[in-house]
């Protein structure tokens, strides 16, 4: 690695410095996987998502996301900068107000990747993993302190849950709750550790407005994020979550939400869910968003250079 061309591109919002940002390198073939973890580690982002050649000739290409700390299986916003930093670019056939779909390989598994337009503006819409939810595995109590929670700030229709994903999703009353909590970020290493956790999920379906369906806050400490502003692998998660706890018209096969997250980091954005249901079972879920790329330069390295002086 000697040099590498990367962006910066805020996803799910259309305003610069809002959103999540995440770094994309578009060309990652050449590069080793401890070459990409230094990258992400040098932008300190979230996530840095890398393309390359997929080893499948079923996919299209391949999406590896690496936080500052580790490899992760899957990642929303950077998926959503990815595809329009790749739609800038005109790579893979794209081009202004022609639709494309992708199918990518992942860690996860391959996904559905759907390029739509909306005001000459790429947007992007994918496939989740259905997840399953599990009791959660612990003293409530002692969540609730590593949260900086009191128990009577929970919703008392539902109780926090968690993924196999490794997603712990803990619904409050409402929005004030969600405004003033204050994570105790050693506590919650504490939890990831014993559960094999990746994030808490702490959300209020209080959104502070009408136009969103619930409002997230989402903290990863373990994966070196101690909040994420905007994280669509978790918001996607909710309709399942909301489906499957009775809040939601079991007469209905079809929902389509609208997700806050990021306001009190000053990074607001918004997630698009749809969700399809079938025979009481949740068949498709799928997150959406536009990005806007916000910075784009060179990355080099000296690898020869000593490290005495």
């Amino acid at each position: 690695m000697q040099s590498v061309r990367i962006k910066q591109v805020d996803a799910f919002t259309r305003k610069p410095f809002t959103g999540n940002p995440a770094g994309v390198v578009l060309d990652s073939d050449n590069l080793s996987s401890s070459d990409m973890q230094k990258i992400a580690n040098e932008m300190n982002l979230s996530e840095t998502t890398f393309v390359t050649k997929s080893e499948s000739d079923k996919c299209d290409l391949r999406l590896r996301w690496f936080t500052p700390q580790q490899e992760v299986d899957l990642c929303g916003h950077a998926t959503i900068a990815t595809f329009h930093a790749m739609a800038e670019e005109g790579l893979f056939g794209l081009q202004v107000d022609e639709p494309q779909a992708f199918l990518i390989e992942t860690k996860s598994g391959h996904l559905t990747v759907d390029v739509e337009w909306k005001d000459l503006i790429p947007y992007i819409k994918f496939s989740l993993p259905i997840p399953q939810f599990f009791p959660f595995p612990d003293d409530i109590s002692f969540l609730c302190g590593a949260l900086g929670l009191s128990e009577i700030e929970l919703s008392q229709k539902v109780k926090p849950q968690i993924t196999a994903q490794g997603y712990c999703y803990v619904p409050l009353k409402n929005y004030d709750s969600l405004k003033t909590l204050e994570p105790n970020f050693s506590l919650l290493r504490k939890l990831n550790e014993r559960h094999d956790l990746n994030g808490f999920a702490v959300v209020t379906t209080d959104s502070g407005d009408r136009d969103h369906d619930w409002h997230m806050r989402f903290f990863a400490p373990s994966l070196g994020v101690d909040e994420d502003p905007v994280t669509g692998s978790a918001n996607g998660p909710m309709a399942a979550f909301l489906y499957h706890n009775g809040f939601l018209d079991p007469n209905k096969s079809y929902f389509n939400f609208k997700a806050a997250q990021g306001r009190f980091l000053n990074r607001p954005g918004v997630v698009f869910v749809n969700m399809s249901v079938a025979n009481g079972e949740v068949t498709e879920l799928q997150i959406g968003g536009q990005a806007v790329t916000v910075m784009e330069g060179t990355i080099f390295s000296r690898k020869n250079v000593p490290e005495r002086f």
